[in-house]
């Protein structure tokens, strides 16, 4: 162990009182605390990375598949109604982002709430044919928004992971040479 400490801490002095092996002990406790606890913070932080970027794309590639081809929805929230005027041509855009997913959300919205004269689902009397269409649209609102909040919460797990893992940067990096230097006087 003494060993341990004049590599690592370079504190072995040979001397042989009980409060010099102590402090040499507690200085390598110390050093191996502190190298593990920075190990750990980056080896979380590089999962929390990991998993966020991997389900990112997850995310991408499900909502891609569902292939919503569709005129640029941020394009036509800038129109009133959500509908380009006439000879207005649009781009057609398959929603694969969150702010996609959102906006498309809000033009679905929009046109359903154009159809139904204003009214919401319980507004509407209960043989309105668009009652169907109303409920349509917000089953296909719902999945547009839980794309947004999984693209969001994915997003915010990679925040996390970055913080972690600088934390266990900053530990490793400051840390060990203040055990260290503590460890000499």
């Amino acid at each position: 162990m003494f060993n341990i400490a004049k590599t690592f801490c370079g504190i072995y002095d040979g001397g042989r009182t009980f409060k010099t092996i102590y402090m040499k002990f507690k200085n390598v406790y110390f050093l191996v605390g502190t190298l593990c606890l920075g190990i750990m913070l980056c080896a979380a932080g590089a999962f929390m990375l990991f998993a966020g970027v991997h389900t990112y794309g997850e995310l991408r590639e499900e909502l891609a598949k569902e292939r919503l081809e569709v005129q640029d929805p941020t394009i036509l929230l800038t129109y009133p109604g959500a509908r380009a005027p006439e000879g207005v041509e649009v781009p057609t855009v398959l929603i694969d982002t969150a702010r996609e997913a959102e906006a498309q959300a809000e033009v679905i919205q929009t046109h359903v709430l154009a159809l139904t004269g204003g009214k919401t689902y319980s507004e509407l009397a209960r043989d309105d044919p668009n009652r169907a269409t109303y409920l349509n649209a917000v089953t296909l609102r719902t999945a547009l928004h839980q794309a947004h909040i999984g693209f969001e919460v994915t997003t915010f797990v990679l925040g996390m992971g970055a913080i972690l893992a600088a934390l266990g940067v900053a530990v490793l990096a400051l840390g060990l040479p203040l055990v260290r230097m503590s460890g000499k006087k």
